[in-house]
This record gives C-alpha cells, structure tokens and sequence, in this order.
C-alpha cells in the first residue's frame, strides 16, 4: 500500500477570485471543481495538489503575517528568478524578490494571494536533502 499523491486545502474568501489568481499569475492548472455546499477547487502542482474551498460557514482564514505560508519549490535559483519575472510581468503583489533568505536555507522570493496567504517560490539550498516528491 501507497501514497499517490497529496491534496492540501485551504479556506478562501472568494473562490472565482482565487481561482483566477492560481491559474492566471501562478500558472496553476485547474483539475477539479467540487461542488456539494462548499465550493472547493483542486490544482495540480506537478508533485501533488493544492485545494481552495468556500465555507459558507464563515470560518476564519489562517493568513497575514502570522498566517500559513504556501510554497512551491523551484529547480535552481535561476528557476526562482525566472518565476520572479513572470510573476511581476502578472501583477503579483510582491512581498519580497528573489533572494537568500535569512532564517532559512533558501532562494526565495515571496508574493501574497487574494487571501492574504504569503506564496513563496523557493529552492532549499540543501542539496543533500532535496524535495523530489518521491521522483530522482
């Protein structure tokens, strides 16, 4: 018996809203639409999924500065850069460019959601212990 994969969800205050905001700046490909009471929708990061629902029930959103942060991580440096580029080119709300992060050992640049949930586009700078999602 097997993990496949992995989908991590997240509560947001407007589903249109963050929808567009996933596939349109980050360059996320939307691949389910669940709708039974709480519309959730399901994108395909390459190494498993992200999920954003609309509670009707008013919860709170674990977001702003002491909030959940959402990372993604990047090839190399120059992936981070690039990412940067496009990310700026989109209209992303910047947090913070491209750079080594202080309290990590990371490449990162950093940009805020519809939610005000932090995204970061990082590489772990520890090349031993790399991220493969399980892929060499």
């Amino acid at each position: 018996m097997s993990i496949e994969n992995s989908v991590v969800f997240f509560p947001c205050k407007d589903i249109k809203e963050t929808s567009k905001f996933y596939q349109e700046v980050v360059g996320l490909q939307l691949v389910q639409v669940q709708d039974a009471g709480n519309e959730c929708h399901i994108f395909d990061t390459g190494y498993g999924y992200i999920g954003f629902c609309h509670y009707p029930d008013g919860r709170p959103i674990p977001s702003g500065p002491v909030g959940m942060c959402i990372s993604f991580n990047c090839r190399d440096e120059a992936d981070v850069d690039a990412r940067y580029e496009i990310l700026k080119e989109r209209g992303a709300d910047i947090i913070c460019p491209p750079m080594k992060q202080p309290n990590f050992p990371v490449y990162a640049c950093f940009i805020r959601d519809p939610n005000d949930y932090k995204v970061e586009f990082q590489r772990i700078l520890l090349p031993d212990q790399e991220l493969t999602g399980g892929r060499k």
